[in-house]
């Protein structure tokens, strides 16, 4: 019998998706030892992922290691980072996805930028709201209309955080959402990058 993994548990989300691609945990360990010079034996890593062994433990560093595995795959990268959010969950946080900044010109670019990020979270603040009146009109809430509740939060939250990279990167701060650029680092940086347009827009 195939035991049932959910993405509830940050390590079974791990290895569901290292399983997802295309040559699961031999091709990762395969390639861990070819292309990033960590040795680690397919049995092992099965013991540290199935999480049915005490004392097994998944470092920090074969886990980030995995999700770049799992990102350059194709049919499993929407997977990748299913684990963290897991985590997070796990210590009542949330992890919300922006896309990864891209270049961009100059700071004039950058400006107009931001304007049109205001407005545009002033069309997405609107649409939340009839989505929430329609909603709660009749004075209760069904399963699905919470799940477009929290669909239009998420995009406004996103749109936010993207809006908050563009700010930073106008103002010539670091946009690593660390934080662990400091102010002599910035110097070094002169090309800093700004979020990317909602795909939806």
């Amino acid at each position: 019998m195939t035991l049932r993994r959910t993405n509830t548990s940050w390590r079974d989300a791990l290895f569901n998706a290292l399983r997802a691609t295309h040559d699961g945990v031999a091709g990762f360990c395969n390639w861990a030892s070819a292309h990033r010079d960590r040795t680690i034996a397919d049995s092992t890593l099965y013991k540290r992922l199935d999480g049915k062994y005490p004392g097994e433990r998944v470092p920090i560093e074969d886990a980030e290691l995995i999700t770049e595995y799992v990102m350059r795959d194709a049919n499993a990268r929407h997977k990748a980072l299913d684990w963290i959010a897991a985590l997070a969950a796990r210590w009542n946080l949330i992890v919300i996805a922006v896309d990864p900044p891209r270049p961009v010109g100059d700071l004039a670019a950058d400006l107009r930028a931001i304007v049109d990020k205001v407005a545009r979270f002033f069309e997405k603040g609107g649409r939340l709201a009839g989505v929430v009146n329609q909603a709660t009109a009749d004075g209760h809430l069904t399963g699905a209309e919470v799940d477009e509740i929290e669909e239009h939060i998420d995009l406004v939250v996103r749109h936010l955080m993207q809006m908050k990279v563009k700010v930073r990167r106008a103002a010539g701060r670091p946009v690593d959402p660390s934080g662990e650029l400091s102010r002599a680092d910035e110097a070094h940086h002169a090309a800093p990058t700004q979020a990317q347009e909602d795909p939806d827009e």
